[in-house]
């Protein structure tokens, strides 16, 4: 009676602590319902067969054997080990009811919300209403499931009458038959579209590519007329205003010469109409080509360049002069958008037999775009166009490094733009 009024108290007082309403629970608690009523299992088992554990044909009259003292200690450390793990768990259920976690906290209950969702999921009508084909896949399994369902439960009521037995087996083969043949159907349907979707957007990207290498071929002609008529203007003897005039529209014809070119080249690596010359190539002497070449405008910038190389050369097979332009892409797009006063970090490493090359700066205004949308052809992170730039610098780069059989990518890390570049290596043979 003591054991049960204390066993009674620790119940009730479990959880809570003198002075405040707040239940406190342990790691315990997250054990599963199933695995705490196991662990008040063991004692119950014990006292159930105790009996018999000492019970004993032979008399034992007054004194005890060594083997009869043996098992009644360990009958004793067993109880001590059981009523132990028994405390332990029934505490830990009493919490659980208090905190309302019971049957949540268990296995049946997970069981039973996965068959609940199953079921909702089966039946909720307005899954695929936009999609008219997959919306009649989804209406023909509802009715194989049912149908199926019912089949079974016959055949288990009609095991009994030999007969009519077969009738179900026989009712679900015309079942599966009906199944298989209409959904191979849906599924052509589906196929077919698909294909057709797949085609139309092939044949729009090339009438884009085509469009785009036609105008940029037009263009050149009268651009190049238009820039040749400059030139002859500026030798003029004209007025510092005409002067002027004529240096705005130097700069100009420029800038939209490169941007023709840069169409035009964009669309020949897009198309996958350009000719290549691979080469075995030192990445880490490009590198430094490129920022030699690119001294000046580095220096008009006020930007700091930090390079990290590694002592050994990073040898790989490419084309020279795509690579290079797509340095000066990646490094120039750097130069323009960087945070005054920050430094642009370029680093070359060896990883597996690759060669990376990570260039990262701070950027000077909020990057509120995905990596994806910023390599979109005439996409800009500056929205504001604050500086000069055609939007096709990190497009031309990315697909001049892909035709050229490496890697392109880039992450955005708070206000850090990183662009990384990989290729494989190769070994060269000594001679």
């Amino acid at each position: 009676m003591i054991v049960l009024l204390l066993l009674s108290y620790l119940i009730m007082v479990t959880g809570r602590r003198f002075g405040t309403q707040k239940l406190y629970v342990s790691e315990i608690e997250n054990i599963y319902t199933e695995f705490l009523l196991l662990g008040c299992m063991p004692i119950g088992v014990l006292f159930y067969y105790l009996h018999k554990i000492l019970y004993y044909d032979e008399n034992i009259g007054h004194k005890l054997s060594y083997k009869h003292i043996f098992t009644m200690y360990l009958i004793g450390l067993a109880t001590v080990v059981m009523a132990s793990i028994f405390l332990v768990a029934l505490l830990s259920m009493a919490r659980k009811i208090k905190d309302k976690r019971f049957f949540i906290g268990s296995i049946a209950y997970i069981i039973v919300k996965k068959i609940n969702s199953y079921i909702k999921d089966l039946f909720y009508k307005n899954k695929f209403k936009d999609y008219y084909l997959t919306e009649t896949l989804y209406k023909r399994q509802r009715i194989f499931i049912i149908i199926s369902t019912i089949l079974v439960f016959l055949t288990f009521l009609l095991i009994l009458v030999p007969p009519l037995m077969i009738i179900p087996p026989i009712l679900e083969i015309i079942l599966i038959y009906w199944y298989v043949k209409y959904n191979n159907q849906i599924f052509d349907e589906i196929n077919k579209g698909f294909n057709e979707s797949l085609e139309e957007q092939m044949k729009s990207e090339r009438m884009k590519i085509n469009l785009i290498t036609n105008v940029s071929h037009d263009l050149k002609t009268p651009l190049t007329s238009i820039i040749s008529y400059i030139d002859l203007l500026s030798k003029e003897e004209l007025s510092e205003s005409a002067k002027d005039y004529v240096n705005i529209l130097i700069d100009k014809s420029d800038r939209l010469k490169n941007i023709v070119l840069d169409l035009f080249d964009l669309a020949k690596s897009t198309s996958g109409d350009i000719s290549l010359e691979l080469q075995t190539i030192d990445l880490k002497k490009l590198i430094e080509q490129t920022l030699g070449d690119m001294e000046d405008d580095i220096k008009k910038t006020g930007l700091q360049i930090k390079t990290i190389y590694p002592e050994e050369p990073m040898n790989i097979t490419s084309d020279g002069k795509r690579l290079y332009r797509v340095f000066q892409n990646v490094i120039d797009n750097a130069l323009k958008y960087s945070l005054q006063g920050s430094r642009i970090f370029i680093e070359l490493e060896g990883n597996g037999g690759n060669a990376i090359v990570y260039i990262k700066n701070i950027a000077g205004y909020e990057m509120n775009f995905t990596a994806n949308e910023i390599l979109q052809r005439f996409n800009r992170g500056d929205k504001s166009r604050t500086a000069e730039g055609s939007g096709l610098g990190l497009s031309i780069a990315e697909s001049f490094t892909k035709v050229s059989g490496g890697d392109f990518k880039i992450e955005i890390d708070g206000d850090m733009f990183k662009v990384i570049i990989g290729f494989k290596t190769v070994q060269l043979m000594e001679v």
